[in-house]
């Protein structure tokens, strides 16, 4: 995952920590590969195409043993869990078991296991056919968001379709269904994830969601955490962050986080998110593993990649002093995280094609500058400039190759 901002930053941290880093790219030109704190890069499979990555995975480790493996999106969360018995005689890992992970990305057995824990989630629905989907029509709270289940082997990565309307409801599931499908690997451990679920939809998803994002150790005893709001996101609806804000840390979150890890047996890296609705926070979604933003975390004193490095390696003492430095450090530092050159990516067009107004525009403008020298770019630092280069490249080639798609999701999907 070198062209992922998670990985960026990982490589950032542990390389200004003087441990080496090898990055692994499935293709050339992506941004953490250029990284100055990139000690070597190699190329291995398509994350996608599982099971040669695994077998390179393997052949490597087996030549060059003793590296710290973690992963940096849902896929390898779940493949590195599947596969942590035949890893786990190469690598170092700081692994939780596969049902573990499965339960927590599983995001039906997400809101038993939050709701366990003391945490609110929104009202979801997981029918087993078109009766209660019928039911569910006549009596649910419109509108209503058609998700995946999880996003583990998701061919199209579609985050959810809103629905507005009752009589929408079954023709927009069929539709969902259809054209959403997921890979063998996932299918073989939970064949019934091909029903996506239907959940209550709230508007303050699409600007204002509270992230809290941390650690905790294999024994649950440490934890560290840090918040931040996602104010900005691509697609507007349900995407990407862009643009985050930090915010307090609340008590009532964090400790829900922390049991919800014990009773799940999770450990590791996560970041969650919430929304603010009608008084109360609502677990949305539970990321175990690294996360896009995680820069912004690191540079507030949460040095996320180093407790891992210490987990896998069985440093515990190292670990528990890394980890309460953490606790006691407050946010000092950055006030915002922002990917500058996809900020501007999405202003342009929308602004051009009518879909943001002057007024939402200058209030982008200003919100740059309110944080003026305090915001973290997602790419760019001054100490590390190939990365921003390459990202950009990156960002101008996909509109150039597919331009409907680009305008599909930057301009039509708000």
């Amino acid at each position: 995952m070198a062209g992922y901002g998670g990985t960026l930053a990982a490589a950032r941290c542990l390389g200004r920590a003087g441990i080496p880093v090898t990055v692994a790219q499935d293709h050339a030109g992506q941004p953490t590969a250029w990284s100055r704190w990139t000690t070597r890069r190699v190329r291995c499979p398509d994350f996608r195409d599982s099971r040669r990555l695994i077998d390179w995975l393997l052949e490597f480790g087996s030549r060059e043993p003793r590296h710290v493996l973690y992963p940096t999106c849902d896929d390898l969360a779940f493949l590195f869990a599947r596969h942590a018995a035949e890893l786990a005689k190469h690598f170092l890992l700081y692994q939780p078991p596969l049902e573990t992970v499965l339960g927590l990305l599983d995001k039906r057995s997400l809101v038993a296991a939050a709701t366990a824990a003391g945490l609110e989630t929104p009202v979801t629905h997981t029918p087993r056919d078109e009766a209660a989907l019928a039911r569910i029509a006549r009596e649910a709270r419109f509108p209503l968001l058609i998700k995946p289940c999880t996003q583990i082997m998701f061919r199209t990565q579609n985050k959810g379709t809103r629905v507005q309307r009752p009589e929408d409801l079954v023709g927009a599931y069929r539709a969902f269904t259809r054209a959403n499908t997921y890979l063998p690997p996932l299918l073989q451990e939970r064949p019934d994830v091909v029903r996506p679920m239907v959940q209550e939809y709230f508007s303050e998803a699409e600007e204002d969601v509270y992230s809290v994002a941390g650690f905790v150790d294999r024994g649950g005893r440490l934890f560290a955490a840090r918040a931040s709001r996602k104010v900005l996101q691509q697609p507007r609806r349900v995407g990407v962050g862009v643009c985050f804000e930090d915010a307090p840390l609340e008590a009532a979150e964090a400790e829900g986080l922390a049991a919800l890890c014990r009773q799940t047996g999770y450990f590791g890296v996560f970041e969650a998110e919430f929304i603010h609705a009608g008084g109360r926070r609502l677990l949305i979604d539970f990321n175990p593993r690294l996360y896009n933003q995680m820069g912004f975390d690191i540079a507030r004193g949460l040095p996320l990649p180093l407790f891992v490095h210490a987990g896998a390696r069985r440093d515990e003492q190292e670990l528990e002093r890394a980890v309460v430095a953490a606790q006691r450090g407050t946010n000092q530092g950055p006030t915002a995280w922002c990917h500058r050159f996809a900020l501007g990516m999405m202003i342009l067009p929308q602004r051009l094609s009518g879909r943001m107004s002057a007024g939402e525009t200058r209030y982008w403008r200003r919100w740059l500058a309110s944080h003026r020298g305090r915001t973290l770019d997602a790419t760019f630092d001054r100490e590390d400039l190939l990365p921003a280069l390459m990202d950009a490249g990156v960002h101008v080639q996909r509109a150039v190759r597919n331009p409907r798609s680009f305008l599909r999701t930057i301009v039509m999907n708000r």
